[in-house]
């Protein structure tokens, strides 16, 4: 099996390529729904987080632009928090004539965008053999009682990052375990290697369930059953899981102000060298490796690990995009 390092390594400008062929390809075949108004450029105005603006503004735009001459796409940097990001959008479509014409969307947002007629039906817009191409899974979260209204161009999974300089010079193998976070964590932090040894992300939004479900994953619980719809936040496996993360609050692993945190805060944390280990998304992998970066070429990446004896797994996310649904104007008698 490839080391997991060595494939991130390569991801950004695999990432990167595929990232923009696919948001080519979407916004060509999206334009059509756009009426012709004037010969004047059409600037189509798209709302992201802060995090997701650079790889658009460096290459994405300008190459889009250079083949479609006639349009510009206008990057507008929204806040860290995407559930603030959420936030904006509802509120421009609540308000009608939202400046908003392109949507950046996380899985999560698609039901309730499309429920509330926001959004253009994608559906007879792309052939399944152009569908084809993608993840099936990421596809499904684009469909709304099976109907299309977003095309994928990011998955995500949570993942596990760590100092390896700090490892190697300890003499220790990454974490194979919660176990041998908590272990390495208290060993590091006691030979004043780093203050934290674990950082995580609490604040009560949507995050904190995508990082949860690992952990319940991780120690061999579940959330809900899809077979049966039972709900198993109140067996054993769970309670194990909230222990193991008020454990590394209580024993210092953790800072406290994990409750509050989202992932920015965590990457914060841990880019400015402060932290062992810290779960995250794969966004973070660049931004560590910058060339501003304190942590630049000492960092390894991992899929999320379990407790002993069980099998861990990553709360699959991704971002795609949508179209706005144009109000119609009131014609004139």
């Amino acid at each position: 099996m490839p080391n997991p390092s060595s494939i991130v390594q390569r991801l950004p400008a695999q990432m990167l390529r595929r990232f923009r062929l696919l948001v080519l390809c979407l916004l060509s075949a999206l334009l059509v729904a756009v009426p012709v108004l004037s010969q004047q450029p059409v600037t189509l105005k798209l709302l992201m987080s802060a995090p997701d603006v650079p790889p658009w503004t460096k290459s994405i735009v300008k190459e889009f632009e250079a083949q479609n001459p006639g349009i510009r796409l206008q990057i507008v940097e929204g806040p860290n928090n995407v559930d603030l990001v959420e936030g904006m959008y509802t509120t421009a479509f609540l308000l009608g004539n939202s400046p908003y014409d392109l949507i950046n969307m996380d899985v999560i947002w698609v039901p309730k965008f499309a429920a509330a007629g926001w959004l253009v039906d994608l559906t007879d817009q792309f052939t399944p053999k152009e569908l084809a191409g993608f993840s099936s899974a990421a596809i499904a979260g684009g469909r709304y009682q099976d109907r299309l209204y977003r095309l994928p161009i990011r998955g995500d999974a949570g993942m596990l990052y760590y100092r390896k300089d700090l490892l190697d010079a300890a003499g220790l193998q990454p974490p194979q375990t919660f176990e041998d976070i908590e272990t390495i964590s208290k060993t590091l932090q006691a030979q004043k290697a780093a203050r934290w040894g674990y950082l995580w992300q609490g604040k009560q939004y949507e995050g904190v369930a995508a990082m949860f479900v690992e952990v319940l994953k991780g120690f061999g619980g579940f959330w809900v059953n899809s077979d049966t719809l039972e709900v198993g936040l109140d067996r054993p496996e769970a309670i194990r899981a909230i222990e193991f993360l008020r454990n590394t609050l209580n024993q210092g692993i953790s800072p406290p102000g994990s409750v509050t945190y989202i992932e920015e805060d965590t990457r914060r944390i841990f880019q400015n060298g402060d932290a062992v280990f810290m779960r995250n998304w794969p966004y973070a992998w660049p931004l560590l490796n910058g060339d501003t970066s304190p942590v630049k070429g000492n960092v390894g990446i991992m899929p999320m690990v379990p407790s002993a004896g069980n099998t861990g797994g990553s709360c699959l996310g991704g971002w795609g995009l949508g179209l706005a649904k144009l109000q119609s104007i009131p014609k004139k008698h």
